[in-house]
């Protein structure tokens, strides 16, 4: 009994000491709350994945916006601009897109924020017709180039994220 009892507790010392090393390496914040340390800590890299999940239905989408018809016509794009296809930050798009509806939020605000700020965003919100349009003014070559030298970061995938769960949390579970 007393053998088996010390061997169990040799094979459980490399165990506790790796879980130590760990937490030692996690370096949280001093007077952090604990929920939000270990939030963090779980959570690493999961904006940087949303951030490219949103740049990669920026892309799709730019490569769907410039595909033509048999008769040499944007197949999903009106004459004026205004998009035909499901937006991936639409209310009702984003589960054609693969996106979870508060992925959609965020990539929304973003895209205001953009089109807000921007001289020449690559997709422009019409506030009177309630629609998106694709800026004319781009080429296909023109609208990849806008793609990789304007990705959507991680600050500002974050920021967005932030902004908008702070929306929803008022909204949905604040007691008013």
């Amino acid at each position: 009994g007393r053998w088996a009892m010390k061997k169990q507790l040799n094979l459980s010392i490399p165990a506790e000491l790796a879980r130590s090393e760990a937490i030692q390496g996690a370096q949280p914040d001093r007077f952090a709350p604990l929920r939000a340390v270990a939030q963090k800590l779980s959570r690493r890299g999961v904006a940087a994945a949303k951030a490219e999940l949103a740049n990669q239905a920026l892309v799709t989408l730019a490569e769907l916006l410039y595909e033509l018809d048999e008769d040499g016509r944007p197949a999903n794009v009106d004459p004026d601009g205004r998009i035909l296809v499901p937006l991936p930050w639409g209310r009702l798009g984003h589960k054609v897109w693969g996106l979870r509806r508060t992925e959609a939020n965020a990539l929304r605000w973003l895209m205001l924020q953009r089109n807000a700020v921007q001289n020449e965003p690559l997709w422009v919100y019409d506030a009177a017709g309630r629609t998106w349009l694709l800026n004319l003014a781009y080429t296909r070559r023109g609208a990849m180039t806008y793609l990789r030298t304007l990705p959507v970061t991680l600050a500002e995938w974050r920021q967005a994220w932030d902004v908008t769960r702070s929306q929803w949390s008022r909204q949905h579970l604040s007691g008013e």
